[in-house]
């Protein structure tokens, strides 16, 4: 074979070669699926709403609790806040108020609770009728705030909080927050100080 019948057919075959990866048709590498596909034997998937759960409590925990806690206060869904007493407060010269916060819930980014006491003689059906102490940066003259706790969603802690009174009734305050100001959603107590 001559050489110039050889170097002619190899340019034509390069040619040739060239112009029907032009023409073929052409497929894009997608970074979406190659970031996507993982060499696991499971799929994964991203955390939903609904996989979260509130963190369960070790024995440590479950004690401090079960043997300190006052009363448990649980934010649930459908705006719902309420409040079982576990241990009656005692009335000594000064007291510890002891109380758990549970949140079931994640419509919010933050839920709070305020703490509160009130004047003697104030009623139930007085504080519950009034403006609540939160709504405005002064409350009435008649509310003393003693603690206000910031939770997150899904999430529960242990607050205590001094009490410098010897008697009368402790209230709280459950609001909730997201995204924009402050919004009270229930109003729990009274929670009575006996007189020592």
């Amino acid at each position: 074979m001559n050489h110039k019948q050889f170097f002619t057919r190899g340019i034509i075959l390069a040619l040739v070669l060239l112009l029907s990866a032009c023409t073929s048709p052409k497929t894009t590498p997608n970074p979406t699926s190659d970031l996507l596909s993982c060499p696991t034997a499971e799929p994964q998937s991203c955390p939903t709403a609904a996989a979260q759960a509130i963190p369960e409590m070790n024995a440590w925990r479950l004690g401090w609790t079960r043997d300190a806690a006052n009363v448990i206060i649980t934010f649930e869904p459908g705006d719902k806040c309420s409040m079982d007493i576990i241990h009656p407060i005692t009335g000594s010269d000064w007291n510890t108020l002891n109380y758990e916060i549970v949140v079931n819930d994640q419509t919010y980014q933050n839920y709070l609770v305020d703490a509160f006491t009130v004047d003697p003689g104030m009623t139930p059906e007085d504080v519950l009728n009034a403006p609540p102490p939160v709504s405005s940066s002064i409350p009435p003259p008649y509310v003393h705030l003693k603690e206000v706790t910031f939770i997150n969603p899904m999430s529960r802690t242990l607050q205590a909080a001094e009490i410098t009174i010897t008697e009368g009734s402790f209230y709280f305050v459950c609001s909730v927050q997201d995204p924009g100001d402050l919004r009270i959603i229930e109003t729990l107590g009274p929670l009575e100080v006996p007189t020592k």
